[in-house]
């Protein structure tokens, strides 16, 4: 049996990395850096028979809700952390502190950057004490990529970058290149620029590859970074705000009470209600809810809905069948939202009650182009991706309006005027759609493939200064 196992639990759609760290001769483990919903850490240590002794977080997190404080009010565990600024019980953790998992060993390494208490955690096992062999650094160092300094703040962020280059140079370079890197996050994740699709990396291969880890010069490395940062989601503070102080246990899975068409419209129609359509971009165009903000039950659902939805709503789902309804919980759930019931029976049984429903046009290539080019005056063309990607190529005649700033840029377009909305697949122009059918545009269409299709048609693309 091997003596020292780790085994990571991915949260889809954050691209967030946790993991059990495992002496399964001794039977016991430790949980690092987990997820709001901890019964997967509960069921898998169960079924292998592991005690969880150690619940331990590398910082404060920004872009989920910790579920370190209930993982180890339920196991009787020891929380450990960085030193940060948490107001509830925890020991925090400082340079060369030294936690013992059966015969494995951990020692703290303070690495700033990403957040001021980070910290990072070096693996070694056995007796006496070998050389480490595994590092998890958290959202310091990533696959391809460095943790992002500006979470705190326009004012933190360039003291941050520079703690972070002394970080990244001064203490995880200077370990061995076959050490195993266990990042906080995949591809796909904010809290990094460009994260590689790898989830497991070496300290070697880094040195080589890590782009961000070729400048030298730190004064260029706090220039060269902080110009890297895209917009990050709204909620992030919040989230922030929630895990310093300490999140309310969940105590399970909270229970989403199916509605009938009936009761679900008299529900929809409170003032703190969001019917919050989960089904994909095309079955929400055929037919939905008026008012539904659609945000498709895909990988990016979490991110997207945190972003999207306030705290404090009262959410009812559309989905496409029961068994989304618990997917869709959990993911709201670990951005701090909560659904509070759904509708039974779905779209289908909502059309055969007689409720009213909308539609939303789906355009091909070849009709924009059309339309385009028949009336270029006549349609409010809307491109909801970054600014990176709409510097990329967008189709003529479009505006640039970032999905999430939407319902402030509409305020100038003309709600009586047909509109489209794009974005690269189809995703998120979908959602976008919605958010222009809730502000009361009456003609509203999206690309269906956006950009990809568009492409795909060999339609040209123009290049130009954000308008």
């Amino acid at each position: 049996m091997l003596q020292m196992v780790v085994q990571t639990v991915e949260s889809e759609g954050l691209a967030h990395l946790s993991y059990i760290l495992a002496d399964r001769r001794a039977g016991v483990c430790a949980v690092i850096d987990p997820r709001r919903d901890i019964d997967t850490y509960l069921n898998v240590t169960a079924a292998q028979e592991l005690r969880i002794t150690h619940v331990l977080e590398t910082h404060i997190h920004a872009d989920f809700v910790s579920g370190a404080k209930e993982l180890a009010e339920v196991t009787g565990a020891q929380l450990c952390t960085g030193p940060g600024d948490y107001a509830f019980p925890h020991t925090p953790l400082r340079d060369g502190d030294e936690i013992e998992i059966g015969t494995i060993h951990l020692d703290a390494i303070p690495t700033p950057g990403h957040t001021p208490e980070h910290i990072c955690l070096l693996v070694s096992v056995g007796q006496p004490r070998p050389s480490p062999v595994a590092v998890f650094t958290g959202d310091t160092l990533f696959a391809g990529e460095v943790g992002r300094p500006d979470l705190l703040g326009p004012d933190a962020a360039a003291p941050l970058a520079h703690q972070l280059f002394q970080s990244l140079h001064g203490r995880l370079m200077a370990l061995d290149d076959t050490i195993i890197v266990y990042p906080a996050h995949g591809a796909g994740s904010p809290c990094g620029a460009n994260i590689a699709d790898a989830a497991v990396t070496t300290i070697g291969y880094e040195r080589r590859a890590n782009p961000r880890l070729r400048t030298r010069n730190e004064a260029r490395f706090v220039q060269e970074i902080l110009a890297l940062q895209t917009p990050f989601p709204a909620y992030y503070p919040r989230m922030k705000r929630v895990n310093t102080m300490g999140p309310e246990p969940l105590g399970g899975i909270p229970f989403v009470r199916p509605l009938p068409p009936d009761e679900f419209q008299t529900t929809a129609a409170d003032a703190d209600a969001l019917v919050v359509d989960v089904r994909q971009p095309e079955a929400f165009a055929g037919a939905h809810i008026p008012g539904a903000l659609n945000i498709p039950l895909q990988n990016g659902f979490a991110l997207w809905a945190g972003w999207l939805i306030g705290p404090g709503q009262k959410l009812l789902l559309v989905p496409s069948n029961p068994q989304d309804i618990d997917v869709a919980q959990r993911r709201l759930l670990r951005v701090g939202l909560c659904a509070a019931a759904y509708l039974q029976g779905g779209m289908g049984r909502w059309l055969d009650a007689g409720k009213p429903f909308e539609t939303t046009r789906q355009m091909s290539s070849a009709e924009l182009r059309d339309l385009l080019a028949s009336s270029p005056d006549g349609l409010q063309l809307l491109d909801v991706r970054t600014s990176e990607e709409w510097a990329d190529g967008h189709l003529p005649s479009a505006m640039h309006a970032f999905l999430p700033s939407l319902p402030q840029f509409c305020a100038q377009l003309d709600t009586d005027k047909p509109v489209a909305v794009y974005c690269d697949s189809g995703f998120r122009a979908s959602m976008g759609a919605s958010i222009m059918q809730r502000l009361g545009f009456r003609q509203v269409a999206s690309l269906a493939g956006s950009v990809r299709a568009w492409r795909a048609a060999g339609l040209p693309l123009e290049r130009d200064a954000e308008s």
